[in-house]
């Protein structure tokens, strides 16, 4: 009796579980997409600037204008993760 109790009890967990997962995950509305597509051609825009820039000044000035465009690919990683594109322009 023990045994049947605890293997419905998995099976409805499982059960439970299952639903949520599929009514939980949405994809993104519209207008998101929209958005993101807009901010991920901006940053694109902004890299392709970044790409043949000459960069004078301090150590500092330089080191933080690499930072600034590593961040910039990272973040355009991010958004292309999230719309499914698996090209980074």
């Amino acid at each position: 009796m023990k045994k049947s109790v605890r293997t419905i009890w998995i099976a409805v967990l499982s059960a439970v579980a299952f639903l949520m997962a599929c009514v939980s995950h949405k994809g993104l509305t519209k207008s998101e997409r929209v958005k993101l597509e807009r901010e991920r051609d901006s940053i694109q825009q902004i890299l392709s600037h970044r790409e043949g820039a000459a960069v004078y000044g301090s150590p500092e000035v330089i080191k933080a204008f690499g930072d600034e465009t590593q961040r910039l690919r990272d973040q355009l990683k991010d958004i292309n993760a999230r719309l499914g594109d698996d090209e980074t322009k």
